[in-house]
């Protein structure tokens, strides 16, 4: 058997993750998404860690922390990191959306012929699909 053929039969699993809280494993996730960036960044500039830090002002060991897919950013020092490496730090808190969020949209059809008041005949729940 090939290595095609085993990967195309492997069990999937979670071992990984097991007895990971969901919010854990998506910290470390996003943690890991930020990290490589910063390490994109300096390998595509072609930095060694110790020019990086000059560059970023901050020590070689710090760098080693940044890309160590483990350190903990706060908001203020990925926004300084990010205006010094081209890069926006965008935050989305939204609540992920549910099917009790969209609104059934109802009107009458004589109204919305004459397109008149048709509009107000539905309510919102946050987002309408």
């Amino acid at each position: 058997m090939g290595i095609t053929e085993k990967l195309a039969n492997a069990k999937t699993t979670d071992w990984v993750s097991a007895g990971l809280k969901d919010a854990d494993v998506k910290t470390i996730v996003e943690l890991a998404k930020i990290s490589a960036q910063i390490e994109r960044y300096r390998i595509e500039n072609e930095m060694t860690q110790k020019e990086f830090a000059q560059y970023m002002g901050v020590s070689q060991g710090m760098i080693s922390k940044w890309e160590s897919r483990e350190y903990n950013f706060t908001i203020k020092s990925l926004n300084e990191i990010c205006s010094k490496i081209d890069l926006e730090l965008s935050v989305s808190l939204n609540k992920p959306y549910s099917k009790n969020d969209y609104a059934v949209i109802e009107w009458d059809e004589e109204k919305l012929k004459k397109k008149k008041g048709w509009i107000n005949s539905f309510s919102y729940k946050g987002a309408i699909a």
